[in-house]
């Protein structure tokens, strides 16, 4: 190839024009037709001619000489029809140079332009024409059609792509646009990559539209649902990624219906149960509490006090295998989150007909426990009753009545002798505070650090430790098979130092073991009890439910509704169920902790060092227990049990995202 040639070479899918400057063997240095100078190898040149001009020309009057040669070869190219052409050879079955098919398209004596525009032809559509080692074969007459079904398709494609991101530029900018007749499947893509990110079934196609719109932000799919009214600001994505639907199916609201109908219902266990209506029985929960499932009442009696732990007698209504019992066991538990609640059970059972509610009749699973003054249990019994509740008091009602009610101050009395009694046989009471996030009506959020320790929570609840551990000891005496709840020693040795810093409770739950769901009782280290299962929250957890109808089933002489295979089964089912749950309660108390954060960048905050890690510090921030990651700083040196103050510096909730800086 010689210098001054004029020569043709893809760029980009693209045909340019370039003069040649110096010939290097194998690869060649050229000006091309916008003025850039490029070395090429020859693989890539696609045609050569001579031209009339020198290299030694201005480097203008090479420019303008390339561009008026592109645009006469693009000229010329406008009037080839290859299909035409191809109708003239399909026939013959040969191959052709692209000099032999210019020269039947136009004439004999053909000139360079020609033979390059009928090139550019060739390569720009690959109908008609296949090329293979510098010939061009005619394509069979089947071929052609599937390749013109194939290009017909193509640019539908390219028109729904360009349809599609006009739509999505004008609800990026909020502008008033007609929507294309596949709103909806366009809607699902931008949900599924909203929710799934680079994991979406059509994060391609999904990426494809929004660059075409010239949207690349990561978090755009997401922002373009809620401009468009399909989400909300705040969305729940992990109710998506996790499978959690918060709505009750059709079939499960009638039947809930149905039950919450007293005609239609008819009580198994009525022949059995203890008339305790008369019975001074009060609850104690939070003020956001709608599902009450526990009550106590508290009696003098010869030798000590009779407690008595009233639960909401759930299996009597939901049975073993109807729609309602497949939807509790699907679900698992009711799940409590910030902005909403996802009941296991529909509202109509959960918050009405088996609530406990007050001055209403209920059903009850009814653990007694005669107590000394040292808290020791002398004898204990468990019977179905039928309770109404006299009072219905909030933690803090109760707390304030403490000093005048005798009966309250006997109950808080015996309670913290029977925690004590527990803590001796080496469990622990981990008194981190409870972190409570609200969300008014105006959207406005506020974190508070609820004391879990106050007199009328520790009563309450070492009330239902001491019915649950009662339920335990039933089953496991009366070789019943259940689902108890153990929990192995720590894994490392706990910091027992009085009164407990954050830092150390904060440790020391990290230490401890998981709790462990099992077919054979074995002892509760945290708690310090030797078996224990869980009966006091059949509303909300469905293995209470369970553990009720096994209870229920051995008190009546009856045998036992599960084998002990059938509960292996249940735990099988229940185990994807629990963790969804924990999983969406602690993802989303985090979102709505950095929306918190999010209003307050650029605030100082104080902070505890809780771990060092390679690069960086783990801190808890000690207003709102949530722990942050800062890296390490070059200029300070921190060791854990600093007190520090950060500044947030960039929060954002959709991603996750939170970055502090020392201050």
């Amino acid at each position: 190839m010689e210098v001054g040639h004029i020569i043709e070479f893809f760029e980009e899918r693209r045909i340019y024009c370039g003069f040649c400057l110096e010939d290097r063997g194998d690869r060649v240095r050229l000006l091309t037709e916008n003025n850039r100078e490029m070395t090429l190898t020859r693989q890539r040149l696609i045609h050569s001619a001579p031209s009339s001009l020198s290299p030694q020309v201005p480097r203008q009057q090479l420019l303008e000489y390339l561009k008026t040669v592109a645009q006469r070869r693009e000229a010329l190219k406008q009037e080839i029809r290859l299909e035409e052409l191809w109708e003239l050879i399909v026939d013959d079955q040969e191959t052709f140079t692209v000099t032999q098919l210019a020269e039947t398209w136009f004439g004999r004596a053909v000139t360079p332009d020609q033979v390059a525009a009928l090139g550019r032809a060739l390569y720009e559509d690959r109908c008609f024409f296949k090329y293979k080692g510098g010939l061009w074969t005619p394509h069979a007459v089947e071929t052609v059609e599937k390749l013109r079904e194939k290009h017909r398709r193509e640019q539908e494609r390219q028109q729904e792509l360009q349809t599609a991101a006009a739509w999505l530029k004008a609800a990026w900018e909020g502008r008033e646009i007609t929507d294309p007749v596949w709103r909806e499947r366009l809607i699902e893509v931008l949900k599924d990559m909203a929710i799934f990110g680079p994991e979406a079934s059509q994060y391609a196609l999904g990426k494809e539209y929004l660059e075409r719109a010239k949207l690349f932000k990561p978090e755009t799919p997401f922002q373009l649902l809620v401009n468009l009214g399909v989400f909300q600001e705040d969305e729940n994505l992990d109710l998506y990624r996790l499978g959690i639907s918060p709505d009750f199916p059709p079939p499960a609201q009638s039947a809930a219906l149905a039950l919450s109908r007293a005609a239609d219902f008819t009580d198994p266990y009525a022949n059995r149960r203890l008339d305790l209506t008369e019975a001074d029985i009060i609850t104690i929960d939070g003020e956001q509490t709608r599902d009450f499932d526990d009550a106590l009442n508290l009696q003098r009696v010869p030798g000590g006090w009779r407690l008595g732990v009233h639960i909401a007698d759930v299996s009597a209504y939901v049975r073993p295998g109807e729609v309602l019992d497949g939807l509790a066991q699907e679900r698992g538990t009711s799940i409590y989150l910030p902005d909403r609640r996802i009941p296991m059970l529909p509202e109509i059972l959960s918050e009405q007909t088996l609530s406990l509610l007050a001055a209403e009749p209920r059903q009850t699973l009814s653990f007694f426990a005669t107590l000394n003054e040292a808290g020791e249990v002398m004898e204990w019994s468990i019977e179905p009753g039928r309770i109404k509740v006299r009072r219905q008091l909030t933690y803090q009602q109760a707390d304030q009545l403490l000093a005048e009610d005798d009966t309250l101050q006997a109950l808080k009395r015996l309670c913290t002798r029977r925690r004590e009694r527990r803590l001796a046989h080496g469990g622990i009471d981990l008194q981190i505070p409870d972190v409570v996030v609200s969300i008014d009506s105006e959207g406005q959020i506020s974190v508070q650090l609820e004391d879990s320790v106050t007199p009328s929570r520790q009563m309450v609840s070492e009330a239902m430790v001491l019915a649950n551990w009662l339920a335990a000891q039933f089953l496991a005496e009366h070789g019943v098979p259940a689902i108890y709840r153990s929990q192995p020693p720590p894994r490392e040795e706990l910091d027992r130092q009085e009164p407990p810093t954050l830092l150390q409770l904060w440790r020391n739950r990290r230490r401890l073991s998981r709790v462990v769901l099992d077919l054979e009782p074995q002892p509760h280290w945290g708690l310090g009890l030797p078996v224990y299962t869980t009966i006091s929250s059949p509303i909300r957890r469905y293995l209470d439910l369970i553990i009720h109808r096994q209870i229920h089933a051995t008190l009546n002489g009856h045998l036992a509704p599960y084998s002990r295979e059938q509960l292996d089964g249940v735990l099988t089912l229940l185990d994807p169920a629990l963790r969804r749950a924990g999983q969406l309660k602690t993802r989303r108390l985090r979102y709505w902790l950095l929306k918190y954060l999010s209003t307050r960048v650029g605030k100082k905050m104080p902070a505890l060092v809780t771990e060092r890690l390679a690069n960086r510090y783990r801190l808890l921030l000690s207003e709102i227990l949530l722990e942050v990651e800062l890296p390490a700083p070059s200029s300070v040196s921190l060791i854990v049990g600093d007190q520090v103050t950060v500044r947030p510096d960039r929060v954002s909730p959709q991603e996750d995202l939170i970055k502090v800086s020392l201050v």
